[in-house]
């Protein structure tokens, strides 16, 4: 369990405990109370500073990754304040969640973090939504999910052979959030990704701000067009591609998820976690998305 996920369960009971137990509809009712105190401006938002306030009214200490991974979650557009709604509902949504045994999480962890270094090292920046493509091409139903059995073969068929049967099954039950046997593509590529940190989620929502230039809160495939510097793609830059076919890259990517031609800011935030997979330097992947999008 993360010092995130501690700290949410602190929270979780000191209410239940200053709440008499009561049910969830008291508990949020006293947990309301103490967001309004600290929202001063009735805009039923608070920024980071107050979040810190908030926590420390509900006797919840932390260190200042903990408080900012705990704020990340809930700050789900990356607009730098949290609504008392997602506060809330994540905190609640979360109170019967099962945790798994820490070594069982490491074991789990391990495995995914092999998974994905050897998807990266065979596909580059582009290996996991490649990958995905891969796998949904086992997906026979259109349901969008995996059995175990079309997991591995789908692996296998990336060059992933050196997973044990006992490892396909971590795995599964890892992913398996209903138990019934299959696993979401989504939610397992969702976890091959791993967590991008807020400073990186900041600046891609700054790119998206300057192509949402009449604050509308979308853009167009035309947009994406017209304003990437794709001489600043990372594949580019290593002279694994050209500029043609990194352009071509990220258009198809945008291109293939939207119906419409307009790609949301989660649609946006969706591919930067693919390429933020790849690139371990916070400074490099703030300057590499600086660049493409000319971010001051």
């Amino acid at each position: 369990m993360s010092g995130a996920d501690l700290m949410e369960k602190r929270i979780r009971e000191y209410i239940e405990v200053k709440s008499g137990f009561g049910d969830p509809v008291v508990q949020e009712r006293m947990l309301k109370k103490e967001f309004k105190f600290f929202d001063k401006d009735g805009s039923g938002e608070i920024d980071i500073e107050e979040f810190c306030n908030v926590l420390e009214s509900l006797n919840c200490r932390g260190s200042d990754d903990d408080v900012d991974e705990l704020f990340d979650r809930y700050d789900a557009d990356c607009g730098g304040t949290i609504t008392f709604v997602e506060f809330c509902s994540h905190l609640f949504k979360k109170s019967g969640d099962h945790h798994p045994a820490e070594g069982d999480v490491n074991v789990t962890k391990s495995i995914v973090m092999r998974v994905r270094e050897e998807i990266l090292r065979r596909g580059g920046g582009n290996g996991l939504r490649s990958a995905a493509v891969m796998l949904r091409r086992m997906d026979k139903d259109g349901s969008n999910s995996l059995d175990g059995e079309e997991l591995k073969v789908g692996l296998e068929n990336m060059g992933i052979c050196g997973l044990l049967d006992e490892d396909v099954e971590r795995l599964m039950k890892a992913f398996d959030k209903d138990g019934s046997g299959k696993i979401s593509v989504e939610e397992f590529f969702r976890g091959l990704q791993g967590d991008m940190k807020r400073r990186r989620k900041v600046i891609v929502r700054m790119a998206y701000n300057i192509l949402d230039s009449d604050g509308s809160g979308s853009v167009t495939v035309s947009d994406i067009r017209s304003l990437y510097d794709c001489s600043q793609h990372p594949l580019v830059a290593s002279g694994e591609m050209t500029t043609d076919e990194a352009l071509a890259m990220v258009l198809s990517t945008y291109e293939q998820g939207v119906s419409d031609g307009v790609v949301t800011f989660q649609e946006f935030l969706e591919y930067y976690r693919d390429v933020s997979a790849g690139v371990d330097d916070d400074d490099y992947f703030e300057l590499m998305v600086r660049n493409a999008w000319h971010v001051s």
